[in-house]
């Protein structure tokens, strides 16, 4: 079992000091976080290229914290990026969809140039239709559309050595990938090894509950069906009504039962630590002890079924 924390949780901190708290805190790996001030993406090109020199003073970062570089998470959720986006006036929406795509291209090649193996991608929310002067909600899942999109990314990553790992979101969040036969209808539409899935403990409780499933049942059902593709997990809580990125222990997510499952499967891959970013917690110098009690419920859980 494999311990590392997206660096998020510290959104107000210089990034030497949000990966000094991760190491302070005992974990063994980061997942850095593409959000301004400590990966933005766009922040590494200098009139459309690379710019060598940041990227390698951000290396040097990473490697002198002593933390393994798990993953680069391109901010996707609160910037303004849509691939999904159709008719948006003022706008034209083929514009929008195309400078979404170009973004993600760009931190594919970001992760390579970091020296970072896997860069984690999600689906958007959106879903509207024009009706007459108005428009309309719930035109259903594009999914389509969101194989044609990763398709595209995938080839770029193999280009670059990088793995996609995509992250089925709840209803709240996307209006794509949510459901397991959401995730499995992308993975075998793109059919690249190149992408792969993980899984959000707090996002397998809200989707199962709202599909009236258990969550523990609904997790095992990802990993039979998902096999080896699942190759990484976050770590959250919450009460199954929505995403609130609770410390693990703070909801009633079965994190004993999860790990059970997990480890009977033979799961190697990293346990991250997602917490809110909102709120108090990323205020100084709270997250410190947010990750610390983190990982102790983490490590007592693990083992909990062998006690």
């Amino acid at each position: 079992m494999r311990l590392c924390s997206v660096t998020s949780l510290m959104k107000f901190y210089p990034l030497p000091e949000a990966l000094a708290v991760i190491a302070e805190a005992g974990y063994q790996g980061v997942e850095l976080w593409g959000g301004l001030p400590h990966a933005y993406t766009d922040d590494f090109y200098e009139d459309g290229r690379l710019d060598q020199a940041t990227v390698d003073r951000c290396r040097r970062l990473l490697e002198a914290s002593g933390l393994e570089p798990v993953s680069f998470l391109p901010e996707q959720c609160f910037y303004p990026v849509n691939f999904l986006i159709d008719e948006a006036p003022p706008f034209d929406g083929s514009r929008l969809r195309e400078r979404s795509l170009a973004y993600f291209e760009r931190a594919i090649d970001l992760t390579a140039a970091l020296g970072i193996a896997r860069m984690l991608v999600t689906t958007p929310f959106w879903g509207w239709t024009r009706d007459g002067e108005r428009f309309r909600h719930g035109a259903g899942k594009a999914l389509p559309r969101v194989v044609e999109a990763f398709g595209r990314l995938t080839r770029r990553a193999e280009q670059r050595g990088v793995t996609l790992v995509l992250e089925p979101l709840t209803f709240l969040e996307t209006t794509a990938v949510e459901t397991l036969d959401d995730l499995l209808a992308v993975l075998d539409g793109v059919g690249s090894k190149a992408l792969v899935a993980m899984l959000d403990t707090g996002h397998i409780n809200v989707t199962a509950r709202f599909l009236g499933r258990d969550p523990i049942e609904y997790l095992q059902e990802h990993i039979d069906r998902l096999g080896p593709r699942l190759q990484h997990m976050h770590l959250d809580d919450n009460h199954g009504d929505l995403d609130a990125h609770l410390l693990p222990g703070e909801g009633n997510f079965d994190f004993v039962a999860a790990y059970g499952a997990l480890r009977r499967a033979g799961y190697a891959g990293w346990l991250s630590a997602e917490l809110m970013m909102f709120g108090a917690n990323p205020v100084p110098p709270a997250p410190l002890s947010l990750l610390q009690r983190t990982r102790e419920h983490t490590l007592w859980a693990w083992g909990a079924e062998n006690r």
